[in-house]
């Protein structure tokens, strides 16, 4: 069940405990867990939902504050009607308002948007949610350069070395090159067509199927560009953060850049970033924090 086109159910609880709200870029394919596995191990006490990105051509995804408007918008529809297997989203209470938000979750670089939609949330009901992290990372031009190569290093069955390494050296020139985040973040798309669209036609794949991965790619580097204009730093420094074991991840890999951030409480968990969200020990850790 989807509000608007800003929000999708991860489950069919009640609303007792109040609402959970997840951000995070989920997409069809994506190799990590998600917070519906997260959900799936915590139980039906809480209503949660999950953020949904506008479209990348939307106005909405020029600015980090485009995505907030996007996703506070569409809070309002999140209401107790029945969708259409008959589950009720449980989103009304008696009075026939929305409940209270009782914590905003953030993976990697949803972290960001999720310690400005907290603060937000915060302004509109009496209590502020808690803010939980989930390796929390920054965005910044290095990270849209690293996730152009891995997009790039994709196409290696397809094309040949000479090409990858002309992608990637086009890539870096650019990175170096190009100061602003949201231009960066345009010629990269630029690239990964002019590079991509003979090596998917290589590949047998007919437009239809070769335009939904290009769109997947730009919808997230959108995403990840517009979380470049937030400071999540001061609304981080009153979250419970859960970090993993993987060094190139979350508050494990900006500490390696030497980036110090600080956060509210950090609870460290045996497990992988790519496994974290389906891992019950961090799941039985969220069910008590949120039990405080």
């Amino acid at each position: 069940m989807t509000a608007g086109n800003a929000w999708k159910s991860l489950t069919g609880g009640g609303n007792s405990r109040g609402i959970l709200l997840a951000v995070d870029f989920d997409t069809t394919g994506r190799p990590e867990a998600r917070f519906a596995d997260l959900l799936a191990n915590l139980g039906p006490e809480f209503a949660a939902w999950e953020t949904v990105p506008p479209a990348a051509d939307a106005e909405a995804a020029r600015s980090g504050a485009g995505y907030l408007d996007h996703w506070t918008r569409g809070l309002a529809d999140l209401t107790g009607h029945s969708g259409t297997d008959g589950v009720t989203g449980g989103l009304t209470g008696t009075d026939g308002e929305r409940p209270a938000v009782h914590a905003v979750l953030g993976f990697c670089g949803g972290a960001i948007y999720a310690a400005a939609l907290a603060e937000r949330i915060a302004e509109q009901q009496d209590e502020a949610p808690l803010l939980v992290l989930f390796d929390p990372e920054l965005s910044t031009a290095q990270t849209l350069i690293w996730q152009f190569h891995k997009v790039i290093g994709f196409l290696s069955a397809v094309i040949s070395e000479e090409q990858i390494a002309e992608a990637r050296e086009m890539g870096q020139q650019a990175f170096d090159e190009i100061p602003d985040v949201m231009a960066l973040k345009d010629e990269l798309l630029r690239l990964m067509r002019e590079f991509g669209e003979p090596a998917l036609i290589a590949a047998g794949l007919d437009e239809t199927r070769r335009e939904e991965l290009f769109a997947v790619f730009e919808s997230f580097l959108c995403y990840l560009a517009a979380a470049s204009q937030i400071d999540p730093l001061p609304r981080w420094r009153s979250a419970v953060s859960y970090s993993s074991t993987s060094p190139l991840s979350g508050l494990n890999a900006m500490r390696s850049a030497g980036l110090e951030i600080e956060v509210g409480e950090e609870i460290r968990i045996d497990t992988d970033h790519g496994v974290m969200l389906a891992d019950k020990e961090l799941a039985s850790a969220v069910a008590r924090l949120l039990d405080r």
